[in-house]
């Protein structure tokens, strides 16, 4: 479908926390980056991605009633058109208007608390093995598999290998002794931030799961640490898109599915966390595998330092 549903006026559906901070009212802005199915606008107040209606749900989308076969750009949507927000209706370049006063606030459902160290290991162990003949040679998803060393062509994961090292041993000492959690530096992220081709670069992307899963855990200090040496490298190292995705993340706020990933692994439901693997592989390149392998990395190294403190 090559048109915009009732000629080009398009209602939202769901808006995501930052994309309707990025609306604020009277701010302007222009197209940064389009796709077929989806395109970016950026304002003084921020990012917000507008997208079909098989959008994927995030802090930064915007779910519109659009078709998802609708193509923005053959629609005649163009990079740098400009961006208006009224009291309660976007307007792109001179067709398009995108009226959100009925869209409903998209936040994701918080973790359960009720869930035990036994249900994270069965949560694991399920989603590896679900996982294991799914996860992509590319990008960073085989440190999913706790025995992957990185072959003489995954250029990307042989420079990600030491810093993803690192980062395990940081968070297994900040987990196991409250007395280590205030660092003014985490060692690995400015290896990590901006590694791999894409929108969001696979370490960008890992980074991301890991503070949503930092979250999950009920870490949002630990999360704030580590979000400050991850702001730091960001803001040279990576692009403004990528950037928007890791501040949401340190906010506790990923994409939809990658928040019912984590909710399964916690609650050590197999048949729910096998659910997830179809949405993951959709998200991205390689970005779902890649923010995953930073949830598992992170749920392992809270297990680890959780079994080491119960050791005599």
């Amino acid at each position: 479908m090559d048109s915009v549903v009732d000629g080009f006026r398009c209602p939202v559906r769901l808006a995501g926390r930052a994309a309707s901070q990025a609306l604020d009212t009277s701010a302007r802005g222009r197209v940064m980056a389009l796709f077929e199915s989806s395109f970016y606008v950026e304002t003084q107040a921020g990012l917000a991605c507008i997208g079909n209606e098989d959008l994927e749900p995030s802090s930064l989308n915007l779910v519109t009633l659009a078709p998802a076969g609708t193509n923005w750009s053959a629609s005649g949507l163009r990079l740098d058109d400009r961006v208006s927000v009224g009291r309660d209706c976007v307007g792109v370049g001179n067709r398009f208007s995108f009226p959100f006063s009925d869209a409903v606030a998209w936040s994701p459902d918080p973790v359960s608390p009720s869930w035990r160290i036994r249900d994270l290991r069965r949560g694991i162990k399920a989603f590896r093995e679900a996982a294991r003949d799914l996860v992509p040679k590319e990008g960073l998803g085989p440190f999913l598999n706790p025995e992957f060393r990185p072959g003489r062509s995954q250029f990307v994961c042989r420079i990600a290998n030491a810093p993803i090292a690192e980062l395990r041993r940081r968070l297994v000492t900040v987990f196991g002794d409250p007395g280590q959690r205030i660092m003014k530096e985490w060692r690995g992220v400015d290896s990590l931030a901006g590694l791999g081709p894409g929108l969001t670069p696979s370490g960008d992307d890992l980074i991301g799961g890991m503070m949503i899963a930092l979250h999950g855990l009920g870490e949002s200090d630990v999360c704030g640490q580590l979000w400050g040496t991850v702001r730091r490298c960001a803001d040279t190292m990576t692009n403004a898109i990528s950037r928007a995705h890791l501040e949401a993340a340190a906010q506790g706020q990923g994409s939809a599915t990658i928040h019912r990933a984590l909710s399964a692994i916690l609650a050590g439901q197999p048949e729910a966390v096998r659910d997830t693997l179809p949405a993951i592989d959709r998200i991205g390149h390689t970005s779902g595998w890649d923010a995953m392998a930073g949830v598992i990395v992170t749920l392992e190294s809270w297990l680890e330092a959780r079994t080491a403190a119960s050791l005599p």
